[in-house]
């Protein structure tokens, strides 16, 4: 191929795919720092008040499965399915579930055992665990993107069709921002 056909796919292109480049870095920051963010979330509370019940009844529930899954830890999350089926998840996230089903009479138990290297990588785009030095990495690397970007716009001599190409690019981007 000729490089006058080069410059023109990698223009096309560029141009095209600027939006979501600018959303991957801008929401990459974002997630790096969302623990300043608060998560994104905000918290109300509402306090009722109820009728006082005895808790021996659901204690001894608990320490009845407990006993029978051979476990003297108490579960991270209780959770009744709509089929009756009772899950006791221990870790984070369930790393260890147990499902209970009182009317079949079986347990299962599942665990969840780290794909590699997917795992790590994975791992990779959680900063708030990974060291300062990813973060910091992470953090350039977005803002450079942008800046290139942008310096790139302005360098560029815009014709009809790159302003076309760009225009189609964020819509694209509005769109998937409207699916997602």
């Amino acid at each position: 191929m000729s490089k006058i056909l080069w410059r023109k796919i990698h223009r096309w292109l560029g141009l095209l795919l600027a939006a979501f480049l600018i959303f991957y870095c801008f929401t990459g920051l974002l997630l790096n720092h969302r623990q300043q963010f608060d998560y994104f979330q905000k918290e109300e509370t509402t306090v009722s008040q109820i009728v006082v019940q005895k808790q021996e009844a659901l204690q001894k529930f608990i320490e009845g499965y407990k006993q029978q899954l051979d476990r003297k830890d108490d579960p991270s999350v209780i959770r009744i399915k709509d089929d009756g089926v009772i899950e006791f998840l221990y870790g984070s996230h369930g790393r260890t579930t147990y499902a209970v089903d009182p009317q079949a009479g079986t347990l299962t138990r599942t665990d969840k055992i780290d794909q590699q290297p997917w795992y790590w990588l994975n791992q990779l785009h959680k900063s708030a665990k990974t060291s300062t030095f990813w973060l910091v990495l992470t953090d350039s690397i977005a803002l450079l993107l942008v800046v290139l970007f942008l310096s790139g716009l302005l360098l560029l001599r815009l014709r009809r069709q790159d302003i076309i190409l760009l225009i189609a690019g964020l819509a694209l981007f509005l769109l998937g921002m409207a699916i997602a």
